[in-house]
């Protein structure tokens, strides 16, 4: 399939560039890479419709910012050298360490993970995804039952298998990133891995210890109690995705689901909160 490509330039970068993005990915972008000036933002051609930033708030409303913009076509064959010239190995201390088959093994790390650098949500890079590996690490995950939902390239997934999870079903609706987290389980040897391709309705006969969702604020509020549902007696709900601001907005719902807040963490501008079902 072939991709529009936008080049964005923000001015002050931070913290608007990630404003941009998550109101970006509200309309279809599915990737983004960060530069120097702003970020390159990628949506399927199929998708794209000439009025789309007319849709983005902090594009049509600046208030303390200056964003400009161009866009190009990017035909499908030239996707694996856009990406490869891109994608840096992502470490998390000496743990965890997120890079492409391209990429040398490393040593000294005790969770090697190998990542095709296409276009799913979960190279490593953004914030988001660093708050949700650093809670995974703090948990005890033999012998646990795992969902991952929204799991784009299947990243977290692949951690839990790699901490000796028992079961870990990963779900997302976009059917790219479903065919990508298939192959990325399969290059990281996991069979314990059962993919999914759908929403939150697609976990409606399983029970989970714990359940990670990455995805955006408004998914994780309409889907929360979905989540709570199947979340097993003392299981925990990691969440991330959404700004600090919006932690709030977040908790309340968790509580009205009678879920208990175990800890808050940020990065930048963007937050990662873990709740607990008693």
């Amino acid at each position: 399939m072939n991709y529009i490509e936008y080049t964005f330039k923000v001015t002050p970068k931070h913290p608007f560039s990630d404003i941009l993005v998550a109101q970006l990915a509200e309309f279809g972008f599915e990737s983004f890479v960060e530069n120097d000036d702003g970020v390159v933002a990628y949506i399927q051609e199929s998708e794209h419709k000439l009025d789309v930033l007319n849709h983005i708030d902090i594009i049509q409303n600046p208030e303390a910012c200056t964003i400009t913009n161009s866009y190009k076509l990017i035909p499908t064959q030239n996707w694996n050298a856009l990406w490869e010239s891109s994608f840096s190995p992502v470490k998390i201390g000496m743990e965890c360490m997120i890079r492409a088959p391209f990429h040398e093994k490393p040593a000294g790390f005790k969770f090697d993970i190998v990542i095709e650098p296409k276009m799913a949500f979960g190279t490593g890079h953004h914030d988001t995804t660093m708050l949700m590996i650093q809670e995974i690490l703090k948990l005890r995950m033999d012998r646990k039952r795992v969902c991952d939902m929204g799991c784009g390239t299947a990243v977290l997934a692949i951690l839990a298998a790699k901490m000796n999870a028992e079961k870990i079903v990963a779900v997302d609706n976009e059917e790219w990133a479903f065919k990508n987290a298939i192959e990325n389980c399969t290059v990281n040897h996991c069979q314990q891995i059962w993919v999914l391709h759908g929403t939150a309705n697609a976990i409606s006969n399983h029970s989970f210890d714990y359940i990670f969702a990455n995805i955006n604020k408004n998914v994780l509020l309409a889907d929360m109690e979905i989540y709570c549902k199947h979340l097993s007696m003392d299981g925990r709900l990691l969440l991330s995705g959404f700004f600090k601001q919006d932690v709030l907005e977040l908790r309340k719902k968790a509580e009205s689901l009678k879920l208990t807040l175990l800890s808050q963490n940020e990065s930048n501008d963007w937050a990662c909160i873990v709740f607990e079902k008693k």
